[in-house]
């Protein structure tokens, strides 16, 4: 008898672990499927040749710049890779579900870019200027990340950002 209370005492809390990662599952798809959720802008399906992301209309100080925007994981890590021409595009918004520390390389990415890194209120919070690094890896290539924890990063052709603005809603 006491065999039998500890295989169903087993069965109940392997079924109790194996919920609770089914639940966790679950919370990390929808926090990816709703990341692209800009509350300052409205995202639209970005054009053909970056098909696999969305776009948007931010403000970067004064200026109003058409961006694509990485909000997956799987879109963040892909980001400007291979990509030699941006064009109709300013640069690529990278969208995160809470504040963070993820880092960047410039592994396969033939061009030079600016990053900039924002809170989640928008306020600037680092800058730095990536040099390509078009035959490496991310283990092989330097690494960039902000001095303080970010929601945002935006990263634009080198020397096209303007130090110290805030990024937010576009001027009607």
């Amino acid at each position: 008898m006491r065999n039998s209370v500890k295989v169903a005492i087993a069965g109940v809390v392997a079924a109790a672990s194996l919920a609770g990662l089914i639940a966790i599952v679950v919370h990390a798809r929808q926090d990816e499927n709703t990341t692209g959720h800009l509350s300052f802008a409205r995202t639209e399906p970005a054009a053909a040749a970056f098909a696999e992301f969305m776009e948007a209309r931010v403000a970067l100080g004064k200026r109003c710049l058409r961006v694509l925007v990485a909000s997956t994981e799987t879109q963040r890590q892909q980001g400007l890779r291979d990509i030699t021409k941006l064009a109709p595009y300013d640069g690529m918004l990278f969208v995160f579900p809470g504040d963070n520390t993820a880092q960047f390389t410039m592994a396969e990415t033939p061009m030079p870019l600016d990053i900039a890194f924002f809170d989640a209120h928008g306020n600037p919070v680092s800058h730095r200027t990536m040099t390509p690094c078009p035959q490496g890896t991310d283990a092989t290539c330097p690494v960039y990340s902000s001095d303080h924890k970010y929601r945002l990063a935006l990263e634009t052709p080198a020397g096209s950002q303007s130090a110290g603005g805030s990024i937010g809603p576009c001027a009607a």
